[in-house]
This record gives C-alpha cells, structure tokens and sequence, in this order.
C-alpha cells in the first residue's frame, strides 16, 4: 500500500513540486551499507544495506536532480553565513560497515560524489595495510573498516570521517559519565588515526538529550545528526541534524518521495490526525526529542 502511494506522489509531480518547495534547504540521507547480495540477506530483515544496482539508481536520480555537497562544505557555511546552492543534498553513511570500500565508494566515484562515514570506532581494525579482498565477499556486510581503509578512502577519494562513538552504545541508557567517555574516547580516536579536521557525531540510534549535545560541544564535535525527519536550514542547530533514513525497500519513486521532503508534509499532517507521543526524560530538565531514537526505515 505505501510503496503504490509512493508510485502515485511520484507520477503526479508532487515530488518534484515539494523538491521545488525545498529547495533552500539541506536534506541529510543515512545510509548503512551497500551490497551486492542478489536477494536480501536473513540477518538484514529491515534492509539496512541496499543492493548495489538500487544504490546506484539513487546516484543517478541525485546527479540529475541535486547538488551533493559534502557535510563538512555544510558546517563550513553554517559556520561562515553563508548561502548554499539550492538541492543540496548530503549522503552518510552509519556504522563503517566494510562493504562501504567495496561496493558504495566505487560507485560514489563513478558519479564523483562526497560522502561522510560514521565509524564505530572500537570495532575499526588495527590492520596496517590493505590486505584484504579489495572485491565484495558476503562478510562485507558485517565486517567494519579498518583505520588503514579508512585512511585509503580519505586520501584516494576524500571520504570524510565522523564519530559513530566507541560502542555504539545507546547514550540515553549511560551515566552522564559513560557517555562522556564515549564520546571523547572516540572523538580522539578519529583525530589520531584520521587526523580529521572536522569531527562530527552520529548519535547511536538517533538518541539524543540536550545534555548529551552540549557534551559533544565540549569535546570538540563542530556538529552531530539525528535520525529526526526534517529539513536543515543554513542556521539549523548543528547537533540536531535531521537525516531522512534509505534502505533496500527504496525503489526509484520512494526514493524520490523520502529526499524530496514530502514525507516531512506527511508526518506533519499525521501529528494533527493523532496525538503526539510523550517525550522521554533523560535528566530532570532534559527532554529527548519526541521523534528522535526512530531507527527503523519508515
């Protein structure tokens, strides 16, 4: 029933109008992995890693459609005020998965597109060099990069490298303690073995308070993205970045819906029709967005 209202938004121009409608502002795609499994896999029953040929029509509708900007050309202009061009789009990528050197880079560097990759930093390989298979294997999808991939990917191809934390941990779930550790442990593990210029943080599971945001700050974070729907604007709050969740169902005409922002008109006219889920306290004071922690693909 959705995918045949997606195909409806779709051949009617809706998209094109809302993408029109948009247009000033930064939509924010999350990505898992990339695969080139032919049918998907039992261990991935939600779709987080999107087959190889689905990915590459969705570079292809982003070449004729938007402007692909890198995340850090994003902080940069929040940080100097100024404009960006009109469908700009930026792609990341959650967890590191090692499928991402294998499948999704090469295909970003056929179409010459930047993108940012949020590692989990305890589980990035100590190897030294690039002795692995450099061809897709089915472990890919489970395996994660090692920092010498990473830094392969940086230097080669100027992918860009954020914060996905230590463990993966759900910060919401740790002591303020725990979760502070998290975050600088991993904020120095990218300045180490990346020597990155511009950290940003991918909260786990999209799950944030205002406390853990202005930790992040403190560390030294330039910016962190949610997994909350919604647009971002040039002056947005840089340590909740909305980002429109992709994965395998996404054929041509959902695709087109979700990164046209017609979905956020949807969710809108949603929350009219039915009341509003409580927010989640995290400290006395401190509110969990209402909509943040969504981390299936909706």
């Amino acid at each position: 029933m959705k995918k045949a209202f997606f195909i409806v938004l779709y051949i009617t121009g809706l998209t094109t109008f809302a993408r029109w409608y948009y247009r000033k502002r930064v939509v924010f795609l999350c990505y898992h992995g990339v695969t080139q499994r032919p049918s998907r896999s039992t261990e991935d029953p939600k779709g987080l890693h999107v087959n190889h040929l689905r990915f590459k029509q969705h570079l292809e509708f982003l070449r004729s459609h938007y402007h692909v900007i890198s995340l850090s050309d994003y902080i940069a202009a929040q940080r100097d005020g100024r404009s960006l061009p009109h469908y700009s789009v930026v792609l990341t990528f959650d967890d590191g998965f090692r499928n991402f050197l294998t499948v999704a880079a090469p295909l970003l560097a056929q179409y010459a597109l930047p993108a940012t990759v949020f590692l989990v930093t305890d589980r990035a390989q100590k190897t030294v060099s690039l002795d692995l298979p450099e061809e897709w294997t089915p472990e890919d999808d489970a395996k994660h990069l090692s920092w010498s991939e990473a830094q392969w990917l940086r230097e080669k191809q100027n992918i860009e490298f954020g914060s996905h934390t230590c463990s993966h941990s759900e910060l919401l779930t740790l002591s303020l303690q725990d979760a502070r550790r998290e975050l600088l442990h991993s904020y120095n593990e990218l300045l180490s073995n990346l020597a990155v210029k511009t950290a940003i943080l991918a909260y786990p599971k999209g799950q944030y308070s205002r406390v853990i945001a202005n930790e992040a700050r403190k560390v030294g974070y330039a910016g962190a993205v949610t997994t909350d729907r919604g647009r971002n604007e040039v002056d947005h709050d840089p340590f909740t970045l909305g980002r429109t969740l992709i994965g395998d169902d996404d054929d041509l005409a959902s695709f087109a819906v979700r990164v046209s922002g017609i979905r956020w008109w949807l969710a809108g006219i949603r929350s009219l029709l039915m009341p509003r889920a409580k927010p989640v306290s995290y400290k006395p004071g401190e509110i969990l967005s209402p909509v943040a922690g969504r981390y299936e693909v909706q």
